[in-house]
């Protein structure tokens, strides 16, 4: 009964303590300080309750941060709208996942990282592969599909947290303008570097990544396109 009293004291109206209310404690403290600064006793003093309190719900900080993970995936699959044809749904997934990485760049790891499939992210699939079926894709294809735009998702916004174009968006009110992009992208490069390479540069890496993103994501879904219908169950 004592550590039940610990649990749920604290303050007035304060919440029970639950699985779900540590995972989204956890995740704030993520996003404020980052990964590597969270601790269980520092979980705890936010939450309010001893640190020996949180081990009700996950048997270590290991299994912790896999449910962090749950909930990342979560955050996907519940904004995951069924509206849409078959390439709304998979321009969805890249999109949402990309998303993802700028609400939360601190914990963003955790979804390349963990050795865990959230349930979320499940649910999310098989909605994918549900819809890519009715529209004709046959399963192994459907499932390259899904697979493809997670990976697309997931990585175009891991490159995003990268140096080099962790600050290219600028504000989302004021987006990097083309010179300083280019800017930017020349004090990265070495300044012995011959002037054809500092040319490659600029034209690789000075890009509007919205634009890039939505470039790369078109040329897989008409990719895909073109597979089904070659398919012959696919659209002639």
């Amino acid at each position: 009964m004592a550590e039940r009293a610990d649990e749920l004291r604290g303050g007035r109206g304060r919440e029970p303590l639950s699985r779900r209310r540590i995972q989204e404690v956890a995740l704030r403290l993520i996003d404020e300080d980052g990964l590597e600064a969270l601790t269980m006793r520092k979980l705890g003093g936010a939450l309010g309750v001893d640190p020996m309190a949180l081990y009700r719900h996950f048997e270590n900080k290991e299994a912790l941060l896999d449910g962090v993970t749950e909930l990342l995936w979560a955050e996907v699959e519940r904004g995951s709208r069924d509206g849409g044809d078959w390439k709304d749904q998979l321009r969805f997934i890249a999109g949402s996942l990309r998303e993802l990485a700028h609400a939360h760049p601190n914990a963003y790891s955790l979804v390349m990282t963990r050795e865990v499939i959230a349930e979320a992210a499940l649910i999310l699939s098989e909605a994918k592969l549900k819809a890519l079926k009715a529209a004709g894709f046959e399963e192994d294809l459907a499932a390259e599909a899904v697979r493809t735009l997670i990976s697309y998702g997931i990585g175009y916004g891991a490159l995003e947290l990268s140096y080099l174009l962790s600050e290219d968006r600028g504000s989302a009110e004021e987006p990097a303008s083309e010179a300083e992009r280019l800017m930017r992208v020349m004090r990265m490069v070495p300044r012995d570097v011959p002037p054809h390479l500092a040319e490659v540069a600029r034209v690789i890496c000075a890009c509007d990544v919205d634009a890039q993103f939505d470039f790369g994501l078109e040329l897989i879904l008409a990719g895909l396109e073109a597979l089904l219908n070659r398919s012959p169950t696919g659209a002639d």
